[in-house]
């Protein structure tokens, strides 16, 4: 139910209204969008190892997952009554937030499988998500369809619906997970960062210890690099590109949401069957597909048949690299190694979309499509130099 309410988040506010917003009623740029969402993701992704290993060290998840979800929807709902400056600020803060809960809720997910059946849990985990896709845009349409499509009334509202769902969605997580109180000794809290600070800085020291985790890590920063940066300007692309309009788009993410719920389903059992390497690699090839479709794409049928098939490809990502990430580490840690996963994809985030705004504002959309297949190919190139699974 989380992946279903903080999905709401990323499709309405990332993916949709925040850029619309910023660039079409508050004058802003793709650059300065691509910084928003950049600049938030490093800012997460210095503190977001600590925060996994703080949560290793107090033994539970969900406070922080609590604290981080409440200022989401608070800044989320911000955005809507302020300039362009604030609304940047706004937006920094909204997603600086999504993504710290989101380090600390990926790693519940052995808590809440086992080992034969950790991919299947994964996969129904991000098929729910993109279920709230589908109803957080359901919703968005009525608001639409009353305010407007193209106003900024109507994207206004959206931001408030998109608080309001998130955080409701939520409570089936906040009062479902129930976590035993830790045996450790809880002492103050700057202790507890402390030591927090410390495991991560001995992790770093033994990376050569851990380097086939740090080889995946890598691989993923560069999947994670292209997949934020479609995620961002896939709908700025299509309004430049085929003139796609607000109405049409939402149509072409639904049938986007659909492929991901599939690929979502579909890999969580490949993962199971085959292991969670050979899905992602997969995962990638399928991924330069859909961005040679969308570099050709010059009408809505093959606009639509590259959302699904990247829909597909998304769903299957986040899938599969959940699973591979707890058969690399030990379970006292996971909290610490999730977070460094999150430090990947947040780290990535800063180039990817900020390169991808770059190249599009400066010079031109092909340009910045390139950007992303040589993102794909770097990652594939560094997943093969990672161990299989066993």
């Amino acid at each position: 139910m989380y992946d279903l309410a903080n999905t709401i988040f990323s499709a309405l506010f990332v993916t949709v209204f925040f850029p619309i917003y910023v660039k079409n009623f508050l004058g802003g740029n793709e650059f300065q969008i691509g910084l928003v969402f950049g600049l938030s993701m490093l800012a997460v992704g210095l503190i977001v190892p600590v925060i996994g290993a703080w949560s290793d060290t107090v033994g539970r998840r969900m406070p922080f997952i609590i604290f981080f979800t409440v200022i989401c929807c608070l800044f989320t709902w911000l955005v809507a009554g302020v300039s362009l400056r604030w609304a940047l600020l706004a937006g920094f803060l909204a997603n600086f937030s999504y993504h710290g809960a989101l380090t600390v809720y990926n790693a519940l997910l052995p808590k809440l499988s086992t080992k034969s059946d950790i991919g299947n849990v994964s996969g129904i985990g991000t098929a729910m998500g993109y279920f709230g896709t589908l109803i957080s845009l359901a919703i968005a349409a009525i608001i639409l369809s009353r305010l407007g499509w193209e106003t900024a009334e109507g994207a206004k509202a959206i931001f408030a619906a998109t608080a309001i769902m998130f955080f409701g969605f939520s409570w089936f997580t906040f009062l479902g997970v129930h976590e035993k109180k830790s045996a450790k000794n809880h002492h103050a809290t700057f202790v507890h960062v402390m030591d927090s600070v410390k495991d991560v800085i001995k992790t770093l020291k033994n990376s050569a210890k851990h380097r086939s985790f740090f080889l995946f890590l890598l691989a993923m920063f560069c999947y994670a690099d292209a997949i934020n940066a479609v995620i961002v300007f896939l709908f700025l692309y299509a309004k430049q590109q085929i003139h796609l309009s607000v109405q049409a788009f939402f149509v072409v993410y639904t049938i986007q949401s659909f492929g991901a719920v599939a690929g979502s389903f579909a890999s969580g059992r490949w993962v199971d069957r085959y292991g969670p390497k050979k899905v992602l690699v997969g995962a990638g090839i399928a991924w330069l597909a859909v961005i040679v479709m969308l570099y050709f794409v010059n009408n809505l049928t093959m606009f639509t048949v590259a959302g699904f098939l990247g829909g597909a490809a998304l769903g299957t990502v986040w899938t599969a690299q959940r699973p591979k990430l707890v058969a690399m580490t030990a379970r006292s840690n996971i909290g610490q190694f999730f977070g460094f996963l999150e430090l990947t994809n947040k780290f990535s985030g800063v180039l990817g979309p900020i390169i991808f705004g770059a190249l599009a504002r400066f010079v031109n959309y092909q340009a910045a499509l390139i950007s992303l297949m040589v993102f794909f190919v770097l990652g594939l190139l560094l997943l093969s130099k990672v161990p299989g699974d066993k």
